[in-house]
This record gives C-alpha cells, structure tokens and sequence, in this order.
C-alpha cells in the first residue's frame, strides 16, 4: 500500500502547484513589520479614553484584562493601506478564563476584536519606532 492515496496525492500536488505560484509570482502588497503598537482603550462606564504606547511583547494591565501586542503590521496593497495586530487579551477576573488571540485590524475594528465587559479596545496605529517603554496618553475633549 502507497504512503499516500490517490486523494492525499492530489492535496500533496495541489500544494505544492500553490507554493510555486506564490513564490513565482508574490503578491503585490508590501507588509512592514513595527515595534510596537498604539491601542484606544475606552471605559464603557465612565466613558474615559486612553491610548497606550505599547511595545511588542510587553503586558498592558488593564483593571480586569492582560493584554499583549506580539506582532504589528503596516500592510500596503494597491492603494489599500492597513494596519494589523496581533493581541492577546485575557480576562484575570472571569472564572471560566475567557481568552482572545488574534488579529485585530485598524480598518475593520469591530471584524476581530476582544471581548471585554468594560474597555472597547482598539488599535490605533502601528508604531514603527520602538517605545521602548509603556506609555499612557489622555485625550481631553
């Protein structure tokens, strides 16, 4: 008997035709990896707003939540500019550990985001300099 079937030839194949393309042909969006991230965090009871400069790697500590940037990513694509993130938001207060890893998407903040009973998180913008150090902002209305 064959290591691969008849179907797991055709996954194999269909594989590796797609790895080729892409290699042959990239794509024709350019991603630029940063150093960190600036978040807007705002209180759903008081109605606060903060932004934290937030290196990669570092824990955000939050009243009720941890959060980490691991990755963030100014994407350019034919005139379509993004900016991406990847979170880790846990929740320290909840029993039943309700946990978010993922991308969050400037464009789109609400497509992927953490669920959190008091901050609406969001991200602001790709840092390309390193913070180097936590920093918290106010914005005054």
């Amino acid at each position: 008997m064959s290591f691969l079937s008849g179907e797991n030839n055709l996954k194999v194949i269909f594989y590796i035709l797609l790895t080729l393309f892409f290699l042959k042909f990239p794509l024709l969006a350019s991603e630029n990896e940063c150093q960190g991230a600036k978040l807007r965090i705002i209180n759903k009871i008081t109605a606060e707003k903060v932004f934290y400069d937030v290196p990669l790697s570092q824990t955000l500590e939050l009243d009720n939540a941890k959060i980490i940037i691991f990755r963030c990513m100014k994407i350019e694509e034919n005139g379509a500019d993004d900016e991406i993130a990847l979170i880790s938001h846990r929740l320290v207060s909840r029993q039943d550990k309700t946990d978010f890893l993922g991308w969050i998407f400037k464009s789109s903040q609400y497509l992927n985001a953490p669920v959190n009973p008091t901050f609406d998180i969001k991200l602001e913008e790709c840092l390309v300099n390193d913070p180097i150090f936590l920093k918290k902002s106010f914005e005054i209305l």
